[in-house]
């Protein structure tokens, strides 16, 4: 074998095992790999029906910015001492941002961002959001304008209105302002809160047919469903907040007219807003969630349809 051919060979075989290496290893070429942003979510209903479409959102949103989502478990009731302790875990755990809503209030936000000022936190939810405050909430005064102009369309001042909740710890907000606003309008108001017995209990001081009721929450529109039903009565319903049961119920007529809003655009918009704050400190103040009410008729026009049923996700 002459000089030429063994250097041929030489060079032919360094190149190959070159070619191995940059394959197999990053020792020459190392790939960007794409980071991943952790994000947990301290909302409690979040893995239920009532929330199911916001979800699909999150979960849209977080394929595409490349964001982990923890979403612990969370018992109902607990008090603010155990919601910063599961809190602090989560940001032990790796949590660089936190999304906070339904019972998980104003001032757990305020402790994180007091003892992780590095930490973005937004919250979702019926806030009164505090200037340079990330939130995202539903347009609670277009909800009123909404409820109080299509029951005064519809029901005489002669009926008396009962406004049902969980509980109404949210008064100074929405709810006073409902209440505030029907009253206005002439209408003799009552409130009915809670679950079970204690709810049962209340309503039966309102099993008259002129009794006209509005549930603020969907657990609470569920139960008043049920307890009509069950009871063989006829009365109104106005909800706000809509699940696929309830939407049948609307459908139905078993509920006159409904608030709601397009969950799926809500939830994917959460994640992206908090990415931003995580990214440039930018997304910070509130923001607000378009709703609109529907009847059984407007169940039929697509328009709604696309907004109510999402299947993305």
């Amino acid at each position: 074998m002459n000089k030429k051919t063994i250097i041929f060979w030489l060079i032919y075989t360094a190149i190959l095992i070159f070619l191995y290496i940059l394959s197999a290893t990053d020792l020459i070429i190392k790939e960007n790999e794409a980071k991943v942003y952790s994000v947990s979510i301290l909302m409690d209903g979040i893995s239920g029906e009532n929330l199911e479409n916001m979800k699909k959102g999150m979960d849209e949103a977080a394929y595409e910015y490349n964001v982990d989502m923890s979403f612990p478990a969370l018992a109902d009731n607990i008090t603010m001492e155990k919601k910063l302790e599961i809190a602090r875990e989560e940001i032990m755990a790796g949590a660089k941002a936190i999304i906070i809503g339904n019972r998980w209030n104003r001032e757990i936000a305020e402790e994180i961002r007091k003892d992780n000022p590095e930490i973005p936190v937004l919250i979702a939810g019926n806030v009164e959001a505090e200037k340079g405050k990330a939130s995202v909430s539903l347009n609670y005064g277009n909800i009123v304008k909404l409820l109080s102009e299509n029951i005064r369309a519809a029901e005489s001042v002669n009926n008396d209105i009962c406004i049902i909740a969980e509980d109404f710890l949210d008064e100074d907000n929405f709810a006073k302002k409902l209440k505030l606003k029907l009253k206005a309008m002439g209408y003799k108001l009552n409130l009915a809160e809670g679950e079970g017995p204690k709810l049962e209990k209340q309503l039966k001081a309102f099993n008259k047919k002129q009794t006209v009721f509005i549930t603020l929450d969907k657990e609470s529109t569920v139960r008043l469903v049920k307890y009509i039903d069950d009871n063989n009565l006829h009365n109104k319903i106005y909800a706000v907040g809509t699940t696929d049961y309830l939407l049948g119920k609307l459908e139905d007529d078993e509920i006159t007219g409904m608030i709601a809003w397009n969950e799926y655009d809500m939830g994917y918009f959460m994640v992206e807003k908090l990415l931003k704050m995580l990214m440039d400190k930018s997304g910070q103040g509130k923001d607000e969630i378009e709703v609109f009410y529907i009847t059984a008729e407007d169940l039929k026009n697509e328009d709604y349809i696309k907004r109510l049923y999402p299947i993305s996700g």
